[in-house]
């Protein structure tokens, strides 16, 4: 199971925070590591008041295998399920885009005075992509580096993609902090831990490996078994 739906994060207790709003997120790195959530209204028309998202793409499972999703205004109300690790993408009509990067979590959306309000909920961080109404948060180009490197064994690793998707988003964040600090720590390697995000990333993998040792075990066996002969 992707997530835990008790993270206390629902749509309804939250829409507040989108009434005169597009989406906002809370929190990012490196402020606090989690619970997250991304909280994103979609209307019938735009407000023309701010940046009006009409659909939200994001990643789910399907036989243990990647299938993409969309959220829009006319989608069946209401909806509470996982959605997976990669690429929360929120779109306009122009097709302006604010994007996240996520390990995945529990998706809770109601329609409420004809406004779908959509929260995307986990129990690890959802660092900020870029896009027309943010910038990058510290790490977001590491993780989107990480997701793109597991490209391979998802490919070519018998079994390696539905076991991933089976992890919790914790253990899919503490394979990347595992993936970074043994990166960081192969000498000669361009980048140490003496920069701001080498102290953030030593700092996060410190926090996780103590709070989730079962976790973090299981995160650097799915790196070794990453591994394609």
């Amino acid at each position: 199971m992707d997530a835990d739906p008790a993270l206390g994060v629902t749509a309804t207790e939250l829409a507040g925070q989108v009434d005169h709003l597009g989406f906002v997120a809370h929190p990012d790195l490196p402020d606090r590591p989690g619970p997250a959530f991304l909280l994103v209204a979609l209307r019938p028309a735009p407000t023309l008041q701010h940046y009006d998202p009409e659909a939200v793409d994001c990643w789910g499972t399907e036989d243990g295998r990647g299938k993409p999703r969309t959220l829009t205004h006319d989608s069946p109300m209401p909806q509470s399920e996982d959605y997976s690790w990669g690429l929360i993408r929120l779109v306009d009509r122009l097709g302006v885009s604010n994007e996240y990067l996520t390990f995945g979590g529990h998706l809770d959306a109601v329609l409420i005075d004809d406004v779908v309000v959509a929260a995307f909920a986990s129990q690890a961080p959802q660092l900020r992509r870029g896009g027309h109404s943010q910038g990058w948060d510290a790490g977001a180009d590491a993780i989107g580096a990480f997701f793109a490197r597991l490209m391979v064994p998802v490919d070519f690793k018998t079994g390696f993609e539905q076991a991933f998707s089976a992890a919790t988003p914790i253990t899919r964040y503490a394979a990347f902090l595992c993936d970074a600090e043994r990166r960081r720590l192969i000498p000669g390697h361009s980048a140490s831990f003496d920069d701001d995000l080498g102290r953030l990333l030593r700092h996060e993998a410190d926090r996780v490996r103590a709070s989730a040792p079962t976790e973090w075990d299981a995160a650097c066996a799915f790196l070794d078994a990453a591994v394609v002969d």
